[in-house]
C-alpha cells in the first residue's frame, strides 16, 4: 500500500511538472474595456508578449507552473504590473489607472517609420509625417510615393487612374466631387495611407491600376473635437472653399459630421490641330466655368454589445456648373493661307446630385480576432444637362458666310440607382489566416437624350436623335484568402470570382450579356536580414467601363465634330506582376509588368473627305507595360523630410483597328522630389518644395510630350498649434501643360491643354475641443460600382 501511495505522490509531481496552463485577462478602465495595452508576460525560461483586442482581452498558452510577472503598458495608462504564481488554468481581472502625463514619450518610444512595405501594400505613415501638418488629405497624398495628382485628378506614376478610398469605403462619385471631399479632410485625421498596386482578393476585381486607400485615426476618447477651416484660391479668378467637421464621443455612442463648400470658376484653355490631306483644321476653345459644390456627411457609431458594433452614415452632395464657352476653328489651305472660319458659342449648364446611405455590422466571434462584418449601401446619382451652342461660318477674308448660323440645343439626364450588400469573415488562427466573404450588387441606370435645332426661334426636336438609354447590370461575387507567417516568410494567396449579367438598351441597339471571371492573386515577402526586404506580387484585374460610355447617343460640338457611346463597349482584363526590394525603410526598387487585353479608349476618327471627327469609345488595345522604379526616403534628419522618386518605363501598345497605327511604343521616365523643411526648434514653422518632371511617354496610341511642375509652400502653427496657416504658389513656371499626339486614318492630330494650374492658395484651419479624438474607422461594399458613374 505505501509502494502504491508513493507511485500516485511521485506520478502527480511528475504530471504538475509537465503540465502546460493558460492565463487569461481581461483589462478595464474606469469601467471600459480598454484595447492595445501591450502585455508582456515574463518567467522562468519564459518571455512573451502580446496585446489587449478590443473586448479588454488577452491570452497566453502552454505555459509551465510556476511563478511569473506581467507587465502592462500603454499611452492611457502608462506601466503596471503583477505577479502571479501559475499552478492551474487562471483567469484574471485587472483595472488600470489612467496616466497622461507621459503620453509624449510613449508615442516617440513607438514611432513607425514613414514609409513601410507590407506583404500586398506600401504604407505611408501619415501620423510621421511633418508634410501632413496643417494641410488636407488630397495635397497630403501628393507626397506619397508613386502618387501623382495633377489638376485634383489623382493617378499612379506610369499607370495612370486609380480607385481611391477611405477607410475600405469609396468615396469617388465623379473627379470634381472626390477632391472637394478630400479637401474637406484635414491630414491631422489622416493616420497613414496605402498604396495597393496589386489589391488582394477581398476587394473588389474592378479597375486595372489598383487602389490607394486613406486610413483615418480611430475615436478612442470620449468628448468632442471639431475644425473649421477657410481657403482662397487665386488664378485666372478667385475660388473660395469653407468647411468643417465634428465628432462625438460618449460611452457606446459616437457621431461625426463634415460639411464642404466650394465655389469659383477656372478657366481651362484648349487647342487640337487636325492636318488633312488638303487642309488644317486649327481648333481653340476658350471655356470659364463656374462651379458650385457643397456636400454634407453624417455618421453614427454604436456599441451594441461588447462584441457587437453597427454604424448608420449618410453621405449627400451637388454640383451646379455652367460654363461659356467660345470656339473658334481656322480653316488653313494646303498653301498655309486662312480659308474660312467656323465659330461656335456655347454656354451649358449642369446640376448634379448623390445622397448614399451605408451601414455596417461588426461582430466579434471571440477574443482572437475572429469577425464578422456586414454592410450594406444605397446610392442614388441624378444628372441633368443642357448645352446650347451655335455654329456661324466666315470666309478667309473674315466676312460672314449669309445664312450660316444654326442654333441647337443638346439636353441630356441621367438617374442611377445602386444597391450592394457584402459579408466579410476573417479567422485568424496560429498557423494561418483565413478570410473570406460574398458581395451582391443591383444598378440600375436610366438616360434620357435630346437633340434640337432652333427654326424660327422655336427650339425643334430632332426626332432621329431623340434616345432613351436604360442599363441594368447585377453582379455576385464570393471569395477567399489565405495568409501565413515566418519568422522570414509571409505569404497570402486569394481567389476571388465574379459572375455579372448585364442588360443595355437604347432606342436602336441592345446588347445582353452574361460573363463569370476568376480573379487569382499571390503576395510573398522574405525578410533577409533586418535592412533587406524582397516582394512579389501577382494579381489579374479587370476594368468595367463607366455607364456614359455604353451610351449611344452623338454629342455635337458643331455639323463636323460629335461624340458618341458604344453600347457594345466590353471590360478589359489586366494581369500584373511585382518585384521589390527595401534597404533599411530608405531606398526600394520595384519591377512591374503589365499586360492589358481588350483595353478600350476614345479614338477621334477623322475623315479626309467629310472633314468629320467621331469620337468613340472601342475596344481595340492590347497594351505591354514594363516599369522600374526607384524611391529614396530620408525622414532622420530633425530639419528635412524629403521622398525622391525616379521611374523609367517601356510601353507598347498594339491595335486591332486599321484607323489606327498597328503598333507604338516608346520609353518614358518620370521624376519626382517633395521636400518638408522645418525652420524652427518648436516645430511649427514649415517651408515646401515640391517638383515633378514628366519626360515624353506613349500612352496608348498617344504620344505625350514633357510637362513639369514646381510647388511652393509655407506653413505655420499658432495657439498652441491650434490654428493652422498656409500659403501655397502651385505652378510656378506654368509648364503644367497636357500636350501629345496621335495618327487616326494617317491624319495627324495634336493637342495642347492647360487647365489654370498656376494658383496662389491661402488657407487657415482651426482645431478645437478634445485634440485626442480620432474619427472611427468606416467601411462599405460599392467600392467599384460608384466610380463608373463618372
Amino acid at each position: 500500500m505505501h509502494k502504491i501511495f508513493a507511485f500516485i505522490f511521485f506520478f502527480s509531481i511528475a504530471f504538475k511538472a509537465k503540465a502546460q496552463f493558460k492565463i487569461a485577462g481581461e483589462l478595464s478602465l474606469n469601467g471600459k474595456n480598454v484595447a492595445e495595452v501591450t502585455i508582456k508576460l515574463t518567467g522562468d525560461k519564459t518571455n512573451k508578449i502580446t496585446q489587449s483586442d478590443t473586448l479588454g482581452r488577452y491570452i497566453f498558452k502552454n505555459l509551465a507552473p510556476g511563478n511569473y510577472t506581467i507587465d502592462f503598458s500603454s499611452i492611457q495608462t502608462g506601466k503596471s504590473k503583477i505577479s502571479v504564481l501559475l499552478q492551474a488554468d487562471t483567469l484574471i481581472k485587472t483595472t488600470l489607472e489612467l496616466v497622461s502625463n507621459n503620453l509624449q514619450e510613449v508615442q516617440v518610444n513607438s514611432r513607425k517609420q514613414l514609409i513601410e512595405r507590407k506583404v500586398d501594400r506600401i504604407v505611408y505613415n501619415a501620423e510621421n509625417s511633418v508634410a501632413a501638418i496643417g494641410t488636407d488629405a488630397l495635397e497630403l497624398l501628393t507626397k506619397v510615393p508613386g502618387v501623382r495628382v495633377m489638376n485634383d485628378r489623382i493617378s499612379l506614376v506610369g499607370k495612370g487612374a486609380v480607385n481611391v478610398m477611405v477607410n475600405d469605403k469609396l468615396i469617388q462619385l465623379s473627379e470634381d466631387e472626390l477632391s472637394n471631399y478630400l479637401k474637406s479632410i484635414s491630414s491631422d485625421n489622416v493616420a497613414k495611407v496605402e498604396v495597393i498596386t496589386n489589391p488582394p482578393a477581398r476587394y473588389d476585381a474592378q479597375g486595372n491600376n489598383g487602389l490607394i486607400n486613406i486610413v483615418l485615426k480611430r475615436n478612442n476618447t470620449e468628448g468632442f473635437k471639431g475644425s473649421v477651416n477657410m481657403s482662397y484660391f487665386q488664378a485666372t479668378y478667385p475660388t473660395f472653399a469653407t468647411g468643417g467637421n465634428l465628432s462625438f464621443k460618449k460611452d457606446k455612442l459616437t457621431l461625426f459630421s463634415n460639411f464642404n463648400i466650394r465655389k469659383g470658376s477656372l478657366v481651362p484653355f484648349e487647342q487640337s490641330d487636325v492636318f488633312y490631306p488638303l487642309q488644317t483644321w486649327n481648333v481653340v476653345n476658350k471655356d470659364r466655368n463656374f462651379r458650385t459644390v457643397p456636400s454634407i456627411q453624417i455618421g453614427v457609431d454604436y456599441q451594441i454589445t461588447k462584441k457587437t458594433t453597427a454604424g448608420v452614415s449618410y453621405n449627400g452632395g451637388l454640383t451646379d456648373f455652367h460654363s461659356i464657352e467660345n470656339i473658334k476653328t481656322t480653316i488653313f489651305n494646303s498653301a498655309g493661307s486662312i480659308d474660312s472660319f467656323l465659330n461656335s458659342d456655347a454656354n451649358a449648364k449642369i446640376k448634379s446630385n448623390f445622397n448614399t446611405v451605408g451601414f455596417y455590422l461588426k461582430h466579434n466571434l471571440d477574443s482572437a480576432g475572429k469577425q464578422l462584418m456586414i454592410t450594406g449601401d444605397w446610392f442614388k446619382y441624378t444628372d441633368n444637362r443642357n448645352r446650347f451652342f451655335n455654329n456661324t461660318s466666315y470666309a478667309g477674308n473674315g466676312l460672314y458666310i449669309a445664312n450660316s448660323l444654326a442654333e441647337y440645343l443638346s439636353e441630356s439626364n441621367q438617374n442611377i440607382n445602386l444597391y450592394t450588400l457584402k459579408a466579410d469573415v476573417d479567422f485568424p488562427y496560429k498557423a494561418f489566416n483565413i478570410a473570406f466573404g460574398a458581395k451582391i450588387s443591383f444598378i440600375q441606370n436610366q438616360s434620357g437624350l435630346a437633340f434640337y435645332k432652333k427654326l424660327d426661334n422655336v427650339y425643334q426636336p430632332d426626332l432621329n436623335q431623340l434616345n432613351q438609354f436604360d442599363y441594368n447590370e447585377n453582379t455576385q461575387a464570393l471569395y477567399l484568402n489565405l495568409n501565413k507567417k515566418t519568422k522570414k516568410f509571409d505569404f497570402q494567396f486569394g481567389l476571388r470570382g465574379e459572375y455579372t449579367q448585364l442588360n443595355g438598351s437604347s432606342a436602336n441597339q441592345n446588347n445582353n450579356s452574361r460573363y463569370f471571371q476568376l480573379f487569382p492573386t499571390g503576395f510573398i515577402t522574405y525578410k533577409l536580414s533586418e535592412s533587406s526586404l524582397f516582394t512579389a506580387s501577382y494579381g489579374r484585374r479587370i476594368n468595367r467601363p463607366a455607364y456614359r460610355k455604353l451610351n449611344p447617343f452623338r454629342w455635337y460640338s458643331n455639323q463636323f465634330v460629335y461624340a458618341e457611346g458604344n453600347p457594345f463597349l466590353q471590360p478589359s482584363y489586366s494581369n500584373n506582376i511585382e518585384l521589390s526590394h527595401t534597404y533599411k525603410d530608405v531606398f526600394t526598387t520595384t519591377l512591374s509588368f503589365n499586360k492589358i487585353t481588350d483595353g478600350y479608349n476614345d479614338v477621334n476618327f477623322v475623315d479626309a473627305n467629310s472633314n468629320s471627327q467621331v469620337l468613340k469609345p472601342v475596344n481595340f488595345i492590347k497594351g505591354y507595360s514594363y516599369q522600374m522604379s526607384n524611391s529614396i526616403v530620408l525622414n532622420n534628419l530633425k530639419w528635412l523630410q524629403s521622398i525622391n522618386q525616379v521611374d523609367v518605363f517601356y510601353n507598347l501598345s498594339q491595335s486591332n483597328i486599321p484607323q489606327t497605327v498597328r503598333d507604338l511604343s516608346g520609353f518614358g521616365a518620370y521624376f519626382s522630389t517633395s521636400n518638408q523643411f522645418t525652420i524652427n526648434k518648436k516645430k511649427t514653422f514649415f517651408t515646401d518644395v515640391n517638383f515633378w518632371y514628366q519626360f515624353p511617354a506613349v500612352d496608348g496610341l498617344n504620344k505625350n510630350r514633357s510637362q513639369y511642375n514646381l510647388d511652393l509652400g509655407l506653413k505655420a502653427l499658432l495657439l498652441d498649434k491650434k490654428l493652422q496657416c498656409a500659403i501655397n504658389f502651385t505652378d510656378v513656371f506654368k509648364t503644367n501643360k497636357f500636350r501629345y499626339s496621335s495618327l487616326i486614318n494617317n491624319i495627324l492630330q495634336t493637342y495642347n491643354n492647360y487647365y489654370d494650374n498656376q494658383q496662389l492658395r491661402l488657407s487657415v484651419r482651426y482645431n478645437f475641443g478634445n485634440q485626442k479624438i480620432k474619427q472611427a474607422e468606416r467601411k462599405a461594399g460599392n467600392e467599384e460600382e460608384r466610380r463608373r458613374s463618372n
